[in-house]
């Protein structure tokens, strides 16, 4: 810990007891040493953890086996969904990829030092992605009095209005295992240390958090395409107050002014992505995976995004775009025949 140093006649005399104490909180609220990255080693394993490893994954679980075993399948499926829309023309690496699974957000946090809101991480430095038991899983069945549609009888209580905004904004942890692993995936198929533009990063991430990837007569099928909850009433609040930001300046936003606005760029980084794939439009299709190949080896993302939208007017596409968003349905509504979501 850095210390801080102040004016001598600026010091209480209760300073000393003081730091004291901070630094025996701070130690109690750290995890003990953890080595970062893979453990190759029985001595590399802390005391309470299990490593379960899969084919290209190493989870380093502080939930169990059992749990441990679920986020390896869970994200072996999703390796060869990012895979078969983004095909490589080179081979995975038969190292394995290191995951951490910590049993507490506080635990998580001492161990990252991470923004409050941030479920999980992937860091290329430390080559791991890393996150918590969030108490939600999408491979779990919800109990009835939690599953976000549960009518409520009579007069909802404060608790049943609690309830209901705690459980939609809780995130599914192998949601977000599969965002990391995609930002984890988009690196290595890159394969560049320059920051990619967000709304494809960040958008695609929140993309494939909505796939249920699953296993059917041995071959796996992944529901792709699915809406996502969170970020759709938000991108839809936006454009009903004009708040989006228009495409053609949109696409060109650093990493920093994308996340200047979290909120709204989340949520229209995945409605671009979302939309830009099954838009129905051939054309509108080919943009995201152009522009991953073009981006390997061209980072001049102007020229990168000319050619990934070339004949697409990008203003036009914005009109549309918008157009598109405030036909779809909210979070629960049903359309009128069928009973299914828009989008689904």
């Amino acid at each position: 810990m850095r210390s801080i140093h102040r004016p001598r006649s600026s010091t209480s005399p209760l300073a000393p007891a003081l730091a004291t104490a901070c630094a025996l909180l701070l130690a109690l609220a750290a995890p003990a040493q953890i080595k970062k990255g893979r453990w190759d080693q029985p001595s590399d394993i802390p005391e309470g953890w299990v490593v379960h490893n899969s084919r290209y994954f190493q989870v380093q679980s502080q939930c169990g086996e059992e749990k441990a075993e679920r986020l390896a399948e869970h994200m072996e499926m999703m390796l060869r969904v990012y895979v078969e829309l983004f095909r490589p023309d080179k081979s995975m690496s038969s190292k394995k990829y290191p995951i951490k699974l910590f049993e507490s957000k506080r635990l998580y946090m001492a161990y990252g030092r991470v923004p409050e809101s941030a479920a999980a991480y992937y860091s290329r430095g430390d080559g791991e992605m890393v996150c918590y038991d969030t108490g939600r899983w999408m491979d779990e069945e919800e109990a009835e009095d939690e599953a976000p549609d549960a009518p409520i009888t009579g007069q909802p209580t404060a608790e049943d209005i609690v309830r209901r905004v705690e459980r939609r904004y809780k995130m599914d942890l192998l949601g977000t295992a599969a965002h990391e692993g995609w930002h984890q995936y988009f690196a290595w198929y890159v394969g560049s240390w320059v920051s990619m533009p967000s709304w494809i990063n960040e958008g695609m991430g929140d993309y494939f958090y909505a796939a249920r990837p699953m296993i059917e007569n041995r071959r796996i099928e992944c529901r792709r395409g699915r809406m996502n909850d969170a970020r759709l009433p938000i991108i839809k609040r936006a454009i009903e107050n004009d708040q989006t930001v228009p495409l053609p300046q949109f696409v060109m936003y650093s990493q920093r002014e994308y996340y200047s606005n979290p909120s709204i760029c989340y949520a229209q980084g995945w409605a671009l992505c979302q939309f830009l794939l099954h838009s129905g439009n051939r054309k509108y299709e080919q943009v995201i995976p152009k522009y991953l190949l073009l981006v390997r080896s061209d980072t001049n993302f102007e020229n990168v995004t000319k050619l990934a939208f070339k004949g697409i007017d990008l203003k036009e596409l914005d009109e549309e775009f918008k157009q598109w968003l405030r036909e779809l349905e909210m979070p629960g509504e049903e359309e009128e025949e069928g009973g299914t979501r828009r989008g689904r």
